[in-house]
C-alpha cells in the first residue's frame, strides 16, 4: 500500500507544481508516442486541397547539394476525428557528406507549434497519446520511409512541447544513448510522425541540428504548423482529481485498519 501512496502524493505535488504561474514558461514536457498503421491513419484522415505536401530541403555547410529534406502535410480528421488537423513530418537525409567530409546526420529539430497538441487514442488501447509514428506506408504526398545504410526505419525517440508564453514549438530528438542510436543516419528516412491540434495551417521554419552547422547561405526550410492557438501546457490530472484519489486511498487504508484491529480482538 505504501508503494501506492507515494506516487500519489507526488503526483499531488507535481500537480500543484504545474499549476503555478512561472510554469508555464519553463515547462517542457516529453509527449508519448505510439505506433500507428498507414491504413489506420488514411481511415480516419484526408488530405486537405490547399496542403499539398511541402518538400523542403536543408544543407549542411561543406555539402555539395541538399543534406536532406521535411517532408511535410495537413490533413483533415473525418468522421469522429472531425474537427481535427493531423500535421505529419518526415525527414530524409541524402547519401552524402558535408564539412570535413563527415556523413551527413540528424539529431534534432525544433518546429514551431502554436497551438497546444491535442491527446487522442486512434489506436483503441485506452490510453492517450500525442504523437503518432508511421513506418510501414504513405500518407498522403509523404511516400513510405525506406531503411538506409544499414539503418532501420527511426522513429523519433523523442518529441517534447515546449509551451512558451506566446508561442509554442516541437522539439524531435533522433539519439537516444541508451540504445546506442547517435542520429538519423545518411541516407536513411525517418518514420512519419503526426501532432494533432484543432488549428488550421499556415507555415514556418524549422531548425536543424545535426554534427556539421546548416550553411548560413541557404534557403530556409519551410513546414507546415498551426495558426495561433491556445499556448498551455498539455493537461494533467488536476488537483480536485488527485485529492479524490488520494480521499479514496485514505479510505481504503482505514477500511483496512478497521478490518485488522477486529481480526486482534476476535
Amino acid at each position: 500500500m505504501n508503494k501506492l501512496i507515494r506516487p500519489l502524493a507526488l503526483a499531488a505535488g507535481l500537480t500543484l507544481g504545474l499549476a503555478a504561474p512561472s510554469a508555464r514558461a519553463d515547462s517542457i514536457q516529453s509527449l508519448k508516442i505510439a505506433d500507428l498503421s498507414a491504413s489506420t491513419f488514411n481511415t480516419l484522415f484526408t488530405p486537405i486541397a490547399n496542403a499539398p505536401a511541402i518538400s523542403s530541403p536543408f544543407t549542411y555547410a561543406g555539402s555539395n547539394g541538399p543534406s536532406g529534406t521535411v517532408l511535410s502535410q495537413v490533413f483533415q480528421g473525418t468522421g469522429a476525428e472531425a474537427g481535427l488537423y493531423a500535421y505529419a513530418f518526415q525527414y530524409t537525409l541524402n547519401n552524402t557528406t558535408a564539412s570535413g567530409s563527415v556523413p551527413v546526420d540528424l539529431k534534432a529539430t525544433s518546429t514551431p507549434f502554436n497551438a497546444t497538441p491535442v491527446g487522442t487514442d486512434l489506436t483503441n488501447s485506452g490510453s492517450t497519446n500525442y504523437v503518432y509514428a508511421i513506418s510501414n506506408g504513405a500518407v498522403g504526398g509523404i511516400g513510405a520511409p525506406t531503411a538506409g545504410n544499414g539503418q532501420s526505419i527511426l522513429k523519433p525517440t523523442d518529441v517534447y512541447w515546449s509551451p512558451n508564453t506566446n508561442t509554442g514549438s516541437l522539439l524531435t530528438t533522433y539519439f537516444d544513448p541508451a540504445n546506442q542510436i547517435s542520429a538519423l543516419q545518411a541516407g536513411a528516412h525517418s518514420a512519419t510522425f503526426v501532432v494533432l491540434s484543432t488549428q488550421p495551417f499556415t507555415t514556418g521554419n524549422v531548425a536543424i541540428l545535426g554534427s556539421t552547422p546548416i550553411d548560413p547561405g541557404s534557403a530556409l526550410t519551410t513546414t507546415y504548423t498551426t495558426t495561433p492557438g491556445s499556448i498551455e501546457p498539455i493537461p494533467v490530472p488536476e488537483p480536485a482529481t488527485v485529492l479524490a484519489w488520494t480521499g479514496m486511498l485514505g479510505a481504503v487504508v482505514l477500511v483496512r485498519r478497521v478490518r485488522k484491529n477486529r481480526l486482534a480482538v476476535a
